[in-house]
C-alpha cells in the first residue's frame, strides 16, 4: 500500500490506489475481523515512517565538498555540503564597502565642520570680500599714478629701442653691420612696443575703474563664498542628515543580505540525526533547494485511516496500544496527535449506510523507537480503544 502523508495545511492525505485498498480493508474489518475479540477495540494497520527534515541552499550554485554520507549520524550544526563561494564573499566585501562610505558620510554630517575647515572658510570669505571691494570702489590714486609712470619707462625704453634700429639699418643696408646686430636691434625694437602698449592699457584701466561684468563677477564670488562659510558654521540640514542616515540603513541592509546569501554557501545540519538521503556530489550544480534529508531514529510516525463510525470515539492526546508484525505480541505505546478534519477521496453525497462506510479520516500517532526495536518501514498495528471512558 502506498505511504500516507500530509498536506500543506497539515491536512492527512492519501493516494487514489491507498483510499481503494484502506476502504476494503475497512470494509472487511466493519464486516468481520479488525474488531478482534474486544468489540470496543478497533485494530487498524499502517506503516510507520520515520520523521525527517529536508536541507538544502536557498541560493544553490557548485559543489565544492561534501561532508557526510549516506547513513551516517549528525548533530545539529554539523557541516554537511559546501558551495562554492568566492562569488558570495565577493558581493559581501563589497557590501560592506558601500555601507562603510555611506557611514561616513552620516557620520561627517552629524560630526559638523572641524575647527580648521570653519578657519578655512572664513579665510576664503574674507579673500572674496576684499576682492569684491578693490573691483568696486577701484584702484586708488597711487596705484593710477605708478600705472602712468610704467607708461612713460615703457615709452621711453620704446623711443630708445626705435632710435637704436635707425641707426643700425642703413649701416645694415650698406652691409657694415652683420645681420644678428640688426636683428637683435629689431626685436628689441618689438619688445618695447609691446610693453608699451600693455602698460598703456594698464593705466586705461586704472583710471577708467573696474567694468560692470567684472564687478558682478566679484560679487558672486563672494557671496559663494559667504555661503560656504554660513553652510559649515551651521551644519547640515536635518533633510541631508536624514537621507545620509537611510543611505546607510539601506547599504547595512545590503550588507547584511550579502552576508545571508553567503552563510547559505554551508549546509549544514538544523536537526540530530541520521543521512537518510544525499544526491550531491563534488563539482555538480545544484538548484536553489533542498538535497540532504535527516532523519531521527526515534522520531517515527505512524498514520493510518479510520470510518466516520469510529472517529467520534477518538481524540488528540488519546493513547494507543501499538503491536508490530515482526515483535509478535509485544506492546508499544504511542499518541495521538492529529485527526483529520475531512473525509479522504469519499463520495459527495452519502445518502446510505454503505456509503457512510466509504468515508475515511486520517490518524497521525507519534511513537518513539523503544531502544531501536521499531523502525521505519516496520508494518504496526494500532489498537485503538472506542470506549468513552478513556
Amino acid at each position: 500500500m502506498s505511504t500516507p502523508g500530509v498536506g500543506r495545511k497539515g491536512r492527512l492525505w492519501m493516494t487514489e490506489s491507498s483510499r481503494i485498498t484502506v476502504v476494503a480493508a475497512m470494509g472487511l474489518c466493519f464486516w468481520a475481523g479488525c474488531w478482534g475479540n474486544d468489540p470496543n477495540v478497533l485494530r487498524v494497520s499502517g506503516q510507520i515512517e520515520g520523521v525527517g527534515v529536508d536541507v538544502g541552499s536557498r541560493v544553490g550554485g557548485r559543489v565544492r565538498e561534501v561532508l557526510v554520507a549516506e547513513g551516517d549520524r549528525v548533530a545539529a550544526g554539523d557541516t554537511l555540503v559546501r558551495i562554492e563561494d568566492d562569488e558570495a564573499l565577493a558581493q559581501v566585501a563589497a557590501a560592506q564597502a558601500q555601507y562603510d562610505q555611506a557611514a561616513a558620510v552620516l557620520a561627517k554630517l552629524e560630526a559638523g565642520a572641524r575647527p580648521e575647515e570653519l578657519e578655512q572658510a572664513e579665510a576664503a570669505a574674507r579673500r572674496a570680500e576684499q576682492q569684491y571691494r578693490l573691483v568696486e570702489i577701484g584702484l586708488r590714486t597711487q596705484e593710477i599714478e605708478a600705472a602712468k609712470a610704467a607708461v612713460d619707462a615703457a615709452r621711453a625704453q620704446r623711443d630708445e629701442a626705435r632710435a637704436e634700429f635707425k641707426r643700425l639699418d642703413p649701416l645694415f643696408q650698406q652691409k657694415v653691420v652683420s645681420r644678428q646686430l640688426y636683428d637683435k636691434a629689431k626685436h628689441a625694437l618689438e619688445a618695447a612696443a609691446a610693453q608699451l602698449e600693455a602698460a598703456q592699457k594698464k593705466a586705461d584701466i586704472a583710471v577708467q575703474g573696474s567694468r560692470e561684468e567684472e564687478i558682478a563677477i566679484a560679487r558672486a564670488a563672494y557671496e559663494q563664498a559667504q555661503a560656504a562659510l554660513d553652510l559649515v558654521r551651521n551644519g547640515a540640514r536635518a533633510e541631508d542628515v536624514a537621507a545620509a542616515r537611510a543611505a546607510a540603513n539601506a547599504a547595512l541592509a545590503g550588507l547584511r543580505r550579502a552576508e545571508t546569501t553567503a552563510r547559505e554557501m554551508v549546509v549544514q545540519a538544523p536537526r540530530d540525526g541520521v543521512v537518510e538521503s544525499l544526491d550531491v556530489h563534488p563539482g555538480d550544480l545544484v538548484k536553489p533547494g533542498s538535497f540532504v534529508r535527516i532523519a531521527d531514529p526515534e522520531d517515527l510516525e505512524l498514520v493510518i485511516y479510520v470510518s466516520a463510525a469510529a472517529l467520534g470515539q477518538l481524540r488528540v492526546g488519546q493513547k494507543v496500544r501499538l503491536t508490530a508484525d515482526s515483535l509478535g505480541d509485544e506492546a508499544f505505546e504511542a499518541v495521538i496527535v492529529q485527526i483529520a478534519s475531512q473525509g479522504e477521496y469519499t463520495p459527495r453525497n452519502l445518502q446510505t449506510e454503505e456509503e457512510r462506510v466509504q468515508q475515511m479520516f486520517g490518524i497521525k500517532l507519534t511513537l518513539n523507537s523503544t531502544g531501536g526495536k521499531l523502525k521505519a518501514g516496520m508494518t504496526a498495528t494500532a489498537h485503538l480503544d472506542l470506549r468513552q471512558e478513556q
